[in-house]
């Protein structure tokens, strides 16, 4: 009997899917992140508000970068949503020890974890929308050479 048909295996957790929704993830919150520096600088955002402004751009960032990695992905959504909020997670804990922001975790690191976590969930929860088919543009003239004739 093999165990291996009730566990998924690396390559369905881990794939070109969820690679490209963390880098899509990672961008995000590095732009909103400038975003959050420039309206700083600018006064237009106090610096009490950051750990909020963060906690909204990491849950965009989880939802986003979730929904890019569930394209394709057919049954078992909230697995796979939350096998990418923890790979993210885990990227975001490597990154703050890295560069000493334990600090700034521990003020908001509830807020980062439940962002992170309900982003990817609320993706995967969430229906994605119906996709339009495109017109051929092949029937447009084949229907414009009966007409001609």
């Amino acid at each position: 009997m093999s165990w291996g048909r009730y566990f998924m295996r690396i390559r369905d957790w881990i794939n070109k899917g969820v690679v490209i929704g963390l880098l899509a993830s990672i961008f995000l919150c590095v732009i909103g992140s400038a975003a959050g520096a420039f309206l700083m600088d600018r006064e237009y955002l106090a610096t009490d508000s950051e750990g909020i402004w963060m906690s909204v751009i990491w849950l965009l960032a989880a939802f986003f970068g979730c929904r890019i990695a569930l394209r394709g992905v057919r049954g078992q959504l909230l697995l796979h949503g939350t096998v990418q909020a923890t790979v993210l997670y885990f990227l975001v804990w490597c990154v703050a020890l890295a560069v000493s922001a334990v600090p700034i975790f521990r003020v908001n690191g509830w807020y980062f974890t439940g962002c992170i976590f309900g982003g990817s969930i609320l993706a995967s929860v969430i229906p994605a929308g119906k996709r339009r088919r495109k017109k051929w543009a092949g029937a447009k003239t084949k229907r414009h050479k009966k007409d001609r004739q």
